[in-house]
């Protein structure tokens, strides 16, 4: 089992698997074979790692969440009040 070496932001974290709004096609994709990768990682470690087990079942549900047309993510305005 590896070592976890820093502890992710949740923010960076939802935004791997939600995405942003305006990302260009090779943004997403470059995103999305990223957090693909990220979530087979911590599937692997989740088989012995309780908290790798619930980010990866966080993970998969913001990935589907994702891909739904109908759900829009929640995000904080930033300091303008414009969503971010």
């Amino acid at each position: 089992m590896r070592m976890r070496m820093y502890e992710p932001d949740p923010e960076d974290f939802r935004a791997l698997f939600l995405g942003k709004r305006g990302e260009s096609a090779e943004e997403r994709r470059i995103r999305e074979a990223a957090a693909r990768d990220v979530l087979a990682e911590l599937v692997e470690e989740g088989q012995t790692d309780e908290i790798s087990r619930v980010n990866a079942a966080y993970a998969l549900l913001l990935s589907i969440s994702s891909n739904n047309d109908n759900v829009v993510p929640m995000t904080r305005p930033d300091a303008e009040g414009k969503a971010a």
